[in-house]
């Protein structure tokens, strides 16, 4: 008990542990405010094509730290324990909420394209969370890792496997339009770090030239 405790207490990092704590304090803000008919913060927060277009742009990322549920609060924190850890040891916590902002807009961005853009609101982090998960199959896709009772395999492999059992179990519960929207973040973190990748690559390609022709001048 104690080393899944530690484990446990490993995997909070502090920006997942702020990701964590904001998920669950802006969820009980909004559980409040319904229960005492004092605010709405579906209303303000929510994502609908409709209310984007006429200017209210702060929901194309803030509709990602509004859980839709008790349940939804509970497996995306979960999601965010396995995974946001391992990615904010590759990256600075700033760099975690950046990718997190990518993916949710990435993902809200679809939302509010048509033919996808209608009055129903969206809610919950799944497509932030989503984009999580293929961020961790392009940064870590050839580390080890093992699965009871499945055995080894590697992490892209893994994240294949899961990220199609999630996409095709959106589909046949929340429909098509469900499925394209966490594709989008998804795609939209993966876009990210390629391009980052790209620029990081050149700036090393440029350095190492630079280098080399102050050694020639030498």
């Amino acid at each position: 008990m104690s080393r899944f405790w530690h484990r446990i207490l490993a995997a909070l990092t502090p920006g997942v542990r702020l990701l964590i704590g904001s998920l669950a304090a802006i969820y009980l803000a909004a559980v409040i405010g319904e229960w005492l008919h004092a605010f709405d913060l579906y209303g303000w927060l929510a994502l609908s094509g409709p209310k984007f277009w006429h200017g209210q742009i702060w929901r194309l990322v803030t509709y990602a730290w509004l859980p839709a549920g008790i349940l939804d609060l509970l497996l995306n924190c979960l999601v965010l324990l396995l995974i946001g850890g391992q990615l904010e040891r590759h990256w600075t916590r700033g760099e975690l909420w950046s990718y997190c902002l990518v993916a949710a807009a990435g993902a809200g961005v679809a939302k509010v394209l048509p033919p996808f853009s209608n009055s129903q609101p969206l809610a919950g982090p799944a497509p932030m969370l989503f984009g999580l998960i293929v961020g961790w199959g392009f940064l870590c896709g050839r580390e080890q890792i093992t699965i009871p009772p499945f055995g080894e395999t590697t992490v892209g492999k893994l994240v294949l496997v899961v990220g199609a059992g999630i996409l095709l179990g959106s589909f046949f519960t929340a429909g098509i339009t469900a499925a394209i929207i966490l594709s989008a973040g998804g795609f939209a973190g993966w876009l990210y770090l390629w391009l980052k990748h790209k620029w990081l690559m050149n700036l090393a390609s440029r350095a190492a030239t630079s280098e080399r022709m102050r050694r020639l001048e030498l």
